[in-house]
């Protein structure tokens, strides 16, 4: 019998909030958030890249698996 394995799901991506958009193609999700909620208001006014930008010197190596996303770890910190 050879051993099997499990794939690992691939880690998210961070992709910045500042990335250019087009009116229209939002995902149905996006349509139908209210902008006055206070999570989607703390999420849009974080700066995001300059913190994912320290956060990945601080955790880059060429061993092991490749860390979570920035956004998704301090995000999920500051939910908790």
């Amino acid at each position: 019998m050879r051993g099997s394995y499990k794939k690992r799901a691939p880690s998210p991506v961070y992709s910045s909030p500042n990335q250019l958009s087009f009116e229209g193609f939002e995902t149905p999700f996006e349509q139908q958030l209210d902008l006055n909620n206070r999570w989607v208001f703390l999420a849009r006014n974080i700066p995001w890249d300059r913190i994912v930008g320290v956060y990945d010197k601080v955790f880059s190596s060429a061993e092991g698996r490749k860390p979570l996303s920035g956004r998704l770890v301090l995000g999920s910190l500051m939910i908790k």
